[in-house]
């Protein structure tokens, strides 16, 4: 089979403490079935995107595996995520994280995340060294987690040997730089920060609100397109969705533009719509 041919792309890295160049910007696939799935990340790939994630419960895992099929290889970045697992952790761990490859059709991927933080610290623990063993395996360049807070960092860094890469979390206009102080805690650990849901959940504010619209206007840019830049220019990598040609371009061109120093100030003052960036954390139990 012939491989398709890719977009130029031109998102930048930011270097995580592997060493690994990671890309700003991704196209996610949340809610998305196989078919959708699919049809999305071969678009994203030809119109200019080089991230892709997804996770082990987002059920599309082979679709989007059909979609990179058709792709070189050295040509995108993949990011997948394993569920947390409370009983027997380790081998639960391990085999979810062997499924992920399965189902992709692939050898190894860019970047693996624990999903959330398991209900206790032993088994933060133990998920964390599957991860590891994983990465030494050769089948993950990169290992991280998403939805982790204070509390499952100080958990896991008892007796992690790899600190991870990377924190997945909720980030975006309304939040502050650093709701919850997470992102300072995680960064002074050597924890790069990145976000998703960059629009807020479910919120049309960070879309067609005031402020972002008439930030927006200054650049010809849209008021979505504002909201991403600021998480950029805050040096946070983040990830959309979106199954649209017209959108995923507009995502592109979130790199063609600079905020003024007013407006970046005004967005990071911004307190609606607000968030929690672990939702996880608050069922997160310190036992060892």
């Amino acid at each position: 089979m012939a491989l398709l041919a890719t977009a130029v792309s031109a998102i930048p890295n930011v270097t995580l403490n592997d060493g690994v160049g990671f890309p700003m910007l991704s196209l996610g696939t949340w809610q998305y079935s196989d078919s959708t799935a699919e049809a999305a990340v071969k678009l994203a790939l030809q119109t200019g995107f080089n991230h892709i994630d997804t996770a082990h419960n987002y059920n599309n895992q082979a679709g989007v595996g059909k979609a990179l099929a058709q792709f070189d290889r050295s040509s995108y970045y993949i990011t997948t995520k394993v569920m947390s697992v409370n009983s027997n952790a380790y081998d639960g761990t391990m085999k979810l994280l062997e499924e992920d490859l399965q189902l992709l059709g692939l050898d190894s991927v860019d970047m693996m995340l624990l999903h959330s933080p398991a209900r206790t610290c032993s088994a933060i623990q133990e998920q964390w060294r599957a991860m590891e063993d994983f990465q030494a395996a050769g089948k993950a360049k990169s290992i991280g987690v998403s939805n982790y807070c204070q509390s499952s960092f100080e958990c896991l860094s008892k007796t992690m040997k790899v600190t991870p890469a990377l924190n997945q979390i909720e980030l975006h206009v309304g939040m502050g730089t650093d709701p919850k102080g997470l992102v300072s805690y995680a960064s002074a650990m050597g924890v790069h920060s990145q976000a998703y849901s960059p629009l807020g959940d479910g919120s049309s504010e960070l879309i067609t609100g005031d402020l972002v619209t008439s930030i927006g206007k200054a650049h010809s840019m849209s008021g979505a397109q504002v909201s991403m830049r600021w998480l950029i220019e805050n040096n946070i990598p983040l990830t959309t969705k979106t199954s649209k040609q017209s959108h995923m371009q507009e995502d592109l061109d979130i790199f063609g533009f600079s905020l003024e120093d007013a407006e970046g100030v005004t967005l990071n003052k911004a307190t609606s719509p607000s968030g929690n960036p672990s939702w996880a954390c608050s069922s997160f139990e310190t036992v060892v």
